[in-house]
C-alpha cells in the first residue's frame, strides 16, 4: 500500500510538472524501486503467462513482415507470434491492474501489446500500417533486455512518465513513423 501512494504522488508530481521526470528515472527514490519490485511477481506472471499464450495461439511473421521486424532490430523474427483477438489481456492482480489503469496502459482504444515474442493485437486494428511495426519494437526492446528486466524496466518508466511518455514508447514511435 505504501508502494501504492509514492506512486499516486510522483504521478500527481508528474501530470502537474512539478518535478524533472528524467531526474527521479535517473536516481528513482527508493520508495518507487520498493513498489517496483513488490509488483514484480504479479506483472512477470502476467507477462510471461500473455507471451505464452500469443506464442500458442498466434501464427508465425509473414516473409514481408520479418523483413519489417529486421528493419526494427529483431534478432530472431521467427520466434515471433501474432495473436489477433477481439479484446487485448489485462492484469487479474488487482494492484497491478489499478497501475495499469492510472498510468493509461489498459484503456478500450489500446491496438496491442507485446510480451516478449508473443504480440497481441486487436481485430479492429489489424489494418493500421505503424501497428505492428510498432509491437516488433517492443520485440527487439524485449530481446535487448530480457522479458523480466523489460517488465521491470516498463513499469519504473510507467510510473516515472505515464504510458505515452515512457522511453520504451518514445523509441517505438520514433522508429516506426514514417509508416504513418
Amino acid at each position: 500500500m505504501k508502494g501504492k501512494l509514492i506512486a499516486m504522488v510522483l504521478g500527481t508530481l508528474v501530470a502537474t510538472g512539478c518535478v524533472n521526470r528524467d531526474e527521479i528515472y535517473a536516481n528513482p527514490p527508493q520508495e518507487l524501486i520498493d513498489g517496483v519490485e513488490q509488483l514484480m511477481p504479479a506483472a512477470a506472471k502476467f507477462t510471461h503467462e500473455a507471451e505464452a499464450e500469443a506464442l500458442e495461439k498466434g501464427i508465425p511473421l509473414t516473409p514481408q513482415q520479418v523483413l519489417i521486424a529486421e528493419k526494427m532490430g529483431v534478432k530472431h523474427p521467427e520466434k515471433v507470434r501474432v495473436y489477433y483477438v477481439d479484446k487485448l489481456p489485462a492484469p487479474t492482480d488487482p494492484e497491478l491492474l489499478e497501475i495499469a489503469r492510472r498510468v493509461g496502459y489498459t484503456n478500450p482504444n489500446m491496438a496491442g501489446y507485446t510480451f516478449g515474442y508473443g504480440i497481441w493485437i486487436q481485430n479492429r486494428y489489424k489494418s493500421q500500417r505503424d501497428l505492428l511495426p510498432h509491437e516488433l519494437v517492443h520485440v527487439m526492446q524485449s530481446e535487448r533486455a530480457g522479458l523480466t528486466a523489460q517488465t521491470r524496466e516498463y513499469l519504473m518508466q510507467m510510473f516515472v512518465y505515464g504510458y505515452y511518455n515512457a522511453p520504451m514508447e518514445v523509441e517505438a514511435r520514433k522508429l516506426t513513423s514514417h509508416y504513418n
